[in-house]
């Protein structure tokens, strides 16, 4: 399977997954999440890394709230 480097899918589904904004529950730090659109449970992943999220933010604009 080739993934294309802007999109990356479900291993379960294979649909596209959504890249929103999220926080760190006890810190309250950004931190993007990588979703599955048609059903949360097949994967959800986060991103926590301060300087990657805030390159991700600023390219991409406001990312999906």
């Amino acid at each position: 399977m080739t993934v294309n480097s802007s999109t990356l899918p479900c291993p379960v589904c294979h649909q596209t997954l959504d890249l929103r904004k999220a926080q760190v529950r006890k810190s309250g730090k950004p931190s993007l999440m990588l979703i599955c659109p048609q059903d949360g449970r097949h994967f959800r992943g986060f991103i926590a890394d301060k300087e990657y999220v805030q390159a991700v933010v600023d390219r991409v604009g406001e990312v999906n709230p």
